[in-house]
């Protein structure tokens, strides 16, 4: 990086410091702060996917006479479903890459709790 880039623009906006030994030590620290932090994210999100595996959740829904949705499952009816059985699992975790239901049946959806982390639930989706 040339010297009036960093001297302008880096280092008055606390993108960049100069690199003396005060400051490799402080970069070092935070280099473990954060290895500290994604641990406990890591192992918290392990803990949610073991109680959350191998679950299955009923979401009734109302149908047309000729069996069609009304309109569709998403990501928050199939936390509020969950929610009803007592496992609290946020709508952003819910892998739905079809989209959202839109057909009565069995479903299996993936909840990505971490980028390393997921588990695999069933999701039946029946008419009132």
């Amino acid at each position: 990086v040339s010297s009036g880039y960093a001297r302008n623009f880096l280092i008055p906006k606390k993108k960049a410091m100069f690199a003396s030994d005060e400051n490799l030590k402080y970069v070092e620290s935070k280099k473990a702060e954060l290895a500290a932090a994604s641990a406990d994210e890591m192992a918290n999100a392990q803990g949610k996917a073991e109680t959350v595996s191998g679950a299955k959740v009923e979401i009734k829904v109302q149908v047309t006479e000729e069996g069609a949705l009304y309109g569709s499952v998403g990501t928050r009816e199939i936390s509020d479903a969950f929610t009803e059985i007592d496992h609290v699992v946020d709508k952003s975790v819910i892998q739905l890459p079809d989209g959202p239901l839109k057909e009565l049946g069995d479903y299996s959806i993936t909840l990505l709790f971490h980028p390393e982390v997921s588990c695999v639930v069933e999701v039946s989706v029946q008419p009132e």
